[in-house]
């Protein structure tokens, strides 16, 4: 589930946008509903269709059109939020599972970063409906993967029980750090201690909480 802040001319919208894999269209499906007033106001189309993992929002600056990220079993969905429009899906064989990816924006461009469960990371360029370049892990589960800064990214090693850092001038695995969690590690993110600075959380099915510090 995610929250985003919606304007549409000069009317603040603020909607919720759930969703989930359930086969039932009136269970599934990416579904928006006002915070205004909690009333449920449309289905994304067809996502009934798709089990849906991870959400993301994304304004088009380009076009000035707020989209939905659909992050999904052997591909990537974007629909309009308000509009009956399919703007693109992205598949990149070979494919799998997207549990997760982040969206950031370099030298004026907004690109779509998404890890998948065979040990590939695709970078996409949203703008132009195409793949950037790939990064391949040989095979590793990955979860959740965050932006660490313009140069490195972040990713959770299920199986492996750590999580990688990736250089993304150089597109290659730069480090392995595990060894602190017991069991199959699934989630990872970014924090600002008070003291330590930028810091790291991770989460795993040994239902530890792992903090690192650089």
């Amino acid at each position: 589930m995610i929250i985003i802040l919606l304007h549409q001319h000069i009317v603040h919208h603020m909607i919720m946008i759930t969703s989930n894999t359930l086969d039932d269209n009136d269970k599934s499906a990416t579904k928006i509903y006002s915070l205004n007033n909690g009333q449920f106001i449309k289905y994304i189309n067809n996502t009934n269709k798709n089990s849906i993992y991870y959400l993301l929002s994304w304004y088009n600056k380009k076009n000035n059109k707020y989209y939905i990220i659909q992050l999904a079993y052997k591909k990537i969905i974007i629909n309009n939020l308000l509009e009956d429009e399919l703007y693109s899906e992205l598949i990149q064989q070979p494919e799998n599972f997207h549990y997760s990816g982040f969206i950031y924006n370099r030298n004026n461009n907004d690109y779509l970063c998404s890890s998948s469960l065979n040990g590939y990371i695709n970078i996409w360029d949203l703008y132009n409906k195409n793949i950037l370049k790939t990064i391949n892990t040989n095979n590793c589960y990955l979860m959740h993967i965050i932006k660490w800064n313009n140069k490195y990214i972040i990713v959770a090693d299920y199986f492996n029980k750590s999580f990688k850092i990736i250089d993304l001038d150089e597109n290659k695995i730069i480090s392995n750090i595990g060894g602190q969690h017991t069991d199959n590690v699934k989630c990872i993110k970014k924090i600002y201690h008070p003291i330590y600075g930028e810091s790291l959380l991770s989460c795993g099915d040994d239902k530890y909480i792992k903090f690192w510090s650089i």
